[in-house]
């Protein structure tokens, strides 16, 4: 019983933590990657490419925000979803690459008079390729 309460206290603990997104604002091309308040995703611009080996899929949002407060909400809302920075290159001041589990995301920011486009890249690869 005590380890059913340590868990949903620690599955409430990452819906807070993410909660920065109101309940079900997530992305409906990745399903778990929050939106950030103030984007708003653009469905006409996903893309998911199956490959022999894995797959890419790309989503896109913007909205009025500074990419500053973008990365900031990604940077505190990713990891708890268990998304590990990967600033494994040179210059990788703000993280915009993650790892999990097989997976890479990668974020894409653009500025301009209208606000930040956010682009999301994720990459899977399968765990057995044939």
């Amino acid at each position: 019983m005590r380890r059913h309460r340590l868990a949903v206290l620690f599955a409430l603990t990452g819906l807070l933590v993410v909660s920065g997104a109101r309940a079900g604002d997530f992305f409906e091309a990745f399903g778990d990657l929050p939106l950030m308040p103030g984007l708003t995703e653009r469905p006409e611009a996903a893309v998911v490419f199956d490959h022999a080996t894995g797959q890419v899929a790309t989503a896109v949002a913007s909205g009025p925000v500074e990419p500053a407060a973008v990365r900031r909400f990604y940077r505190t809302s990713l990891p708890p979803l268990g998304w590990v920075p990967d600033c494994a290159r040179p210059g990788c001041a703000p993280p915009d690459r993650y790892r999990r589990d097989g997976e890479a995301l990668e974020l894409e920011l653009a500025s301009g008079p209208d606000g930040t486009a956010a682009r999301f890249v994720l990459t899977r690869q399968l765990s057995n390729p044939q």
